[in-house]
């Protein structure tokens, strides 16, 4: 049980936490104001996603394991405490369950979706071609990771023809991972990734034009979301919440320029701000 705990905190539980929180979304926005019996539909697949996702960043720390020390994340595998082998073996256990599970709830597009966001998931981080080592290949896989997360809790909960709410609401979160998230991330693992070679937004771009795009573009994102959510009810405070967010992060974009202790603030503010845009739809949607 201790290296099930380790592993889990290898995959980084707030991470776990907002990729289920968009599939109960895309579910959620596409049940809209008929939420009966979506719990016993959504179980199956609720599973099967969320180990597809422990897979993914699974992959991620085995990767990673060499930057990781560099940039002294403290994680379980970097600080020792869980061996790569045993992560290992517990991520492709995941990756088969989220498979058996899929194929267990008899939906073939679901399944599909599992395979693809496994496939992707693969790619991302381990070799022969990790999209991890380019900036665009990060944000491009962050952002299919999104979208496909937004369409099986759509497709959990029959498909048909997705909402405006769920479209706006998948392609704008998916873009805020892409464009922010992507890109934060990186203020922190400078050292890391310029050691293994990695051309990110930092080490590609330089420190500033990688924070300038975060800045901007963390607005940008947030004001296509308000435009957006307009003719949905549903989406207005969430959209205003995402504003704030956006806001908080290109302040921190600027005041942590010079400040590496605090690197990985505006990563966070990016991390609260999507957790609290998912908490305001579920408080819309109890409504």
């Amino acid at each position: 049980m201790r290296a099930v705990r380790l592993f889990l905190e290898e995959c980084r539980p707030c991470v776990q936490i907002i990729f289920f929180l968009r599939f109960l979304a895309g579910a959620l926005t596409t049940t809209a104001h008929r939420p009966a019996g979506w719990g016993h539909q959504l179980a199956g697949p609720g599973v099967s996603w969320v180990l597809a996702s422990l897979f993914a960043y699974g992959i991620n720390g085995v990767s990673d394991v060499s930057e990781d020390r560099v940039n002294a994340t403290g994680r379980p595998i970097a600080r020792g405490e869980l061996s790569p082998r045993t992560a290992a073996t517990l991520t492709w256990l995941a990756a088969a369950g989220s498979v058996i599970t899929a194929l267990a709830c008899g939906d073939a597009l679901f399944t599909g979706l599992v395979l693809v966001y496994l496939v992707i998931g693969y790619a991302y981080s381990a070799a022969p071609f990790p999209l991890k080592c380019s900036a665009l290949g990060a944000s491009g896989a962050v952002l299919a990771m999104g979208l496909l997360t937004y369409a099986a809790g759509w497709q959990a909960t029959g498909g048909g023809t997705p909402s405006g709410a769920t479209v706006a609401l998948a392609v704008t979160m998916s873009l805020w991972m892409a464009v922010v998230g992507a890109v934060t991330k990186d203020f922190s693992h400078a050292a890391g990734d310029a050691a293994a070679g990695r051309r990110t937004s930092v080490t590609a771009w330089g420190p500033s034009a990688a924070r300038l795009v975060a800045a901007a573009g963390a607005p940008a994102v947030a004001a296509g979301f308000l435009l957006a959510g307009l003719p949905w009810p549903v989406l207005r405070v969430p959209s205003l919440v995402l504003l704030g967010g956006a806001v908080t992060v290109a302040v921190l974009c600027w005041t942590t320029r010079r400040d590496p202790a605090r690197g990985r603030t505006p990563y966070r503010a990016f991390m609260v701000s999507q957790h609290l845009v998912h908490g305001a739809l579920f408080l819309q949607l109890a409504l």
